[in-house]
């Protein structure tokens, strides 16, 4: 590590890497290192699990060895009894004719083949279909008759069946084409040629006679070159870049008939919006269509009649403050006589996510279920009247499985009675896995010591699977405990604390509030860091579910509007105050450790709350909102051109001047997510407020910093950095 104004590049790594090979760690059984690395201890969970229309299978991607490649598996449903029916390694890749691959490339090409994941059934339950090495496949449930549609490198993905099961659906290029199962030929069934314009995404109508496109146009998208230096001469990496404030999206609805054509777009429908839901009703007879207008502060559900292709408008909702979240679900009653769908406005004020009920023509809006607490999923089974929930009864930190019968009576599941019981997504849950006619339920489900696995959850609760290795039980645990203190507004902020068994509660310890971000306290997988730096470097540790959270409502949801980095830093300060405040945390040594928008946050306290922080490390950090995308900026900040005092306040390279206290940046110098130049940036404005600083780069690397070398290297980074700083006399 070094602590520089100024030097950078070849040297700087080499110094830092020598000054970190001389800070340790306290010794450990397991080093923090080998958590890191592959084969990972906790196992690959099964990935992508899909059950059988009828639900006496499951197939999902797996492996007992904890190493990347997942393999294809299948379990009886609900006896538990799973083979390994595929093997990912004996699928061949493509030749190529004129290699001009390196050596690295090619072995990377191994190395980061994370085998097969994403499973499709057909109709009959006698079939499934995945992609994989540039191809899609269909296989039986036995795995004994695996074969392309196409055996050719042409870029398929995005493969469905159609309901009836005579063809199965595929984007390739920019449009969308149909194979016939019986006869084995391929037909073109949309034909875009302008650059930019492609198929984004197709549904099948339940009749099989119609599919819904959803269309857009990126060819406003601006491009950006990031610079690679991992060869003997820097070269530049072209990507396309949608800059907040360019306006670049355009996107349209339409439909084509089974049998392909030119599209016929939906009237009325904005070009400029955000589609978040596109349903058809069982009956084929009507699309459900919920947007987002272009600014995110109104909501739409509009069907439209295929007899008419006009959208009508069944449900408008307006954000009564801040702007609409994201939890907008939309789908059809059996009889396809309602609509279905969640929000969290009520009445035209929020609430906490519910679910509610519209008839198509706007008529007998009405609540299905509205509590206290959040619903953060929803699902009906094809073939089925019951309503699958994922609900927050017990804690905002913790979730169950709750079903509505036709009758209204609701059945809880509690699968994981100390974690989730369904996967946690980035914005809501996910779905438990149901069949067809809504009898066999499975999930998967996790808690803070055991990562994800299948679950049978009707007619009994069984845990089906075990992915961790031997050496993962050998792990020791810190212990978890949800604690609650208030905000500098009044609001109840909740969190998880982590201590260590036998903690000393008469001595005062480091303490860091780590993994900065939205929904960060909740209670399911999430590494070994927290836990490393409970356990085995005497930290107090707090990951606080901040502003912006789910489990709240949504006026918490949307609650850092305009004031990204403001209100949440203000609720750290307000945490490390209640640290201090049970007596066993040191004052004087209370840090921070954030990514990708926690790496923002830490940055912005650094700056905004000179001196409260010791030190910390911010990685990936978003240095200046007017440099992210539009989807995510525009709908917390507004525009650029409108908000140019909010984009300020908001961004931490207009306080940099700010900075007290002990700071280490780390970025991915190939990050396309948020850019390298955004630390680059940062790195020279502290340079011109003489602020001193500590950096770290990973030439390599994209926003994750997930390289097999690189992942293990920066977790040690900041474990080494935040116990050498904090365990200061």
């Amino acid at each position: 590590m070094i602590r520089t104004r100024a030097l950078f590049g070849v040297l700087a790594f080499a110094a830092a890497s020598l000054v970190f090979a001389q800070h340790q760690l306290p010794p450990s059984d397991i080093p923090l290192e080998r958590l890191y690395s592959y084969p990972v201890l906790n196992g690959r969970s099964p990935t992508a699990p899909a059950m059988s229309p009828d639900g006496k299978r499951i197939v999902f991607g797996w492996n007992q060895t904890g190493d990347r490649r997942l393999d294809v598996w299948m379990m009886d449903f609900p006896s538990g009894d799973r083979h390994q029916i595929i093997e990912a390694a004996k699928i061949a890749r493509l030749p190529r004719q004129d290699d001009e691959r390196t050596d690295e490339q090619k072995k990377d090409e191994d190395t980061y083949d994370a085998g097969i994941s994403g499973f499709t059934w057909a109709p009959d339950g006698k079939e499934f279909l995945f992609s994989y090495r540039g191809r899609i496949w269909t296989s039986d449930a036995s795995g004994k008759e695996v074969s392309p549609i196409m055996d050719a490198g042409a870029g398929q993905s995005s493969a469905t069946y159609s309901p009836d099961g005579k063809y199965i659906a595929f984007n390739q290029g920019s449009n969308l084409y149909r194979f016939d199962r019986k006869t084995g030929r391929i037909k073109q069934l949309t034909f875009l040629s302008k650059s930019g314009q492609s198929v984004d995404g197709y549904t099948w109508a339940p009749d099989a006679k119609h599919i819904a496109i959803s269309w857009s146009d990126t060819s406003k998208i601006s491009k950006y070159e990031m610079m690679d230096f991992t060869g003997d001469r820097a070269k530049t990496v072209g990507i396309d870049r949608d800059w907040v404030g360019e306006t670049p999206n355009n996107v349209k609805v339409g439909v084509i008939p089974t049998d392909g054509g030119v599209i016929k777009f939906v009237e009325g429908l904005p070009t400029y919006m955000w589609p978040v839901d596109v349903e058809w009703s069982p009956d084929g007879s009507t699309l459900a269509i919920g947007w987002d207008k272009e600014d995110f502060q109104e909501f739409t559900i509009s069907v439209v009649p295929m007899s008419t292709m006009k959208k009508v408008d069944a449900y408008i909702e307006k954000a009564p403050k801040n702007y609409i979240p994201d939890f907008r679900p939309v789908l059809w009653s059996r009889d396809s006589k309602s609509i279905i769908f969640g929000t969290d406005i009520i009445n035209g004020a929020f609430s906490n996510r519910s679910v509610m009920r519209v008839n198509p023509d706007g008529k007998g809006l009405e609540k299905v279920f509205a509590e206290n607490y959040d619903v953060t999923s929803l699902m009906r089974p094809k073939n089925s009247d019951r309503l699958f929930l994922t609900t927050m009864s017990r804690s905002a930190l913790q979730s169950e499985i709750t079903v509505i019968e036709p009758d209204g009576k609701r059945t809880t599941h509690v699968v994981m009675p100390d974690g989730v019981s369904t996967p946690i997504n980035f914005d809501a849950s996910g779905d438990p896995l149901v069949s067809d006619d809504g009898k066999k339920v499975a999930t998967m489900a996790a808690n803070r010591k055991v990562s994800a696995e299948l679950y049978e959850v009707e007619p009994q609760i069984k845990r089906l699977t075990k992915s961790q290795l031997p050496l993962f039980d050998k792990l020791k645990w810190a212990d978890y405990k949800e604690i609650t203190f208030p905000a500098a507004d009044g609001r109840q902020i909740h969190a998880t604390l982590i201590t260590k068994p036998g903690f000393d509660m008469t001595k005062q310890h480091p303490a860091v509030i780590s993994n900065l971000y939205a929904n960060s306290a909740k209670w399911t997988w999430s590494g070994y860091l927290e836990n490393y730096l409970a356990t085995q470097c005497d930290f107090v540790v707090l990951q606080v579910d901040l502003r912006g959270s789910w489990g709240y409502g949504g006026e918490f949801n949307s609650g850092y509007y305009k004031s990204l980095g403001v209100i949440d830093s203000d609720e750290l300060v307000a945490a490390k105050n209640y640290l201090v405040s049970l007596g066993y945390v040191r004052p004087d040594r209370c840090g921070l450790f954030g990514w990708s928008y926690g790496g923002f946050l830490t940055c912005m306290a650094m700056f905004t709350k000179p001196g409260i922080f010791d030190s910390s490390v911010a990685v990936a950090s978003v240095t200046n909102w007017a440099n992210y995308n539009e989807w995510y900026t525009r709908r917390r900040l507004g525009m650029p051109k409108d908000n140019p005092d909010i984009y300020k306040l908001c961004s931490p390279i207009y306080h940099a001047d700010g900075l007290e206290g002990n700071l280490l940046l780390v970025h991915g110098m190939l990050d396309d997510n948020v850019l390298y130049s955004d630390t680059a940036r940062l790195y020279q404005k502290l340079i011109d407020n003489g602020k001193y600083f500590y950096s770290m780069s990973y030439p390599h690397d994209n926003h994750s910093i997930g390289r097999v070398e690189s992942r293990p290297h920066v977790f040690g980074t900041i474990a080494r950095y935040l116990y050498n700083q904090l365990s200061r006399p």
